[in-house]
């Protein structure tokens, strides 16, 4: 594998190129390379938002917030009227 760095993160780019390897803070994580058609103005507009520094980075987080919230709503549609009201406290 050669090593690169690439702003915040590491890249492990092995022989065959086909996926990458990002260490970012120790944990690594398999990634493959995409190609697809983004809205520029909406893809400005979420990397200013968001704060990064990189239109991969953008595409990176917005993906992973989406799963995230979506896991999130399910969890809240599983777990709907399994709570009395009034029965957690406010912090």
């Amino acid at each position: 594998m050669t090593m690169y760095a690439g702003g915040e993160q590491e890249v492990c780019l092995p022989e065959s190129g086909a996926e990458v390897l990002m260490a970012n803070g120790g944990s690594g994580t398999r990634m493959k390379r995409k190609s697809f058609f983004v809205d520029e103005q909406t893809l400005r507009r979420a990397k200013r938002l968001l704060g990064v520094d990189s239109k991969a980075a953008v595409v990176r987080l917005s993906v992973e917030r989406v799963v995230e919230m979506e896991e999130l709503w399910q969890f809240m549609k599983k777990t709907r009227r399994s709570l009395p009201p009034g029965s957690m406290e406010s912090p």
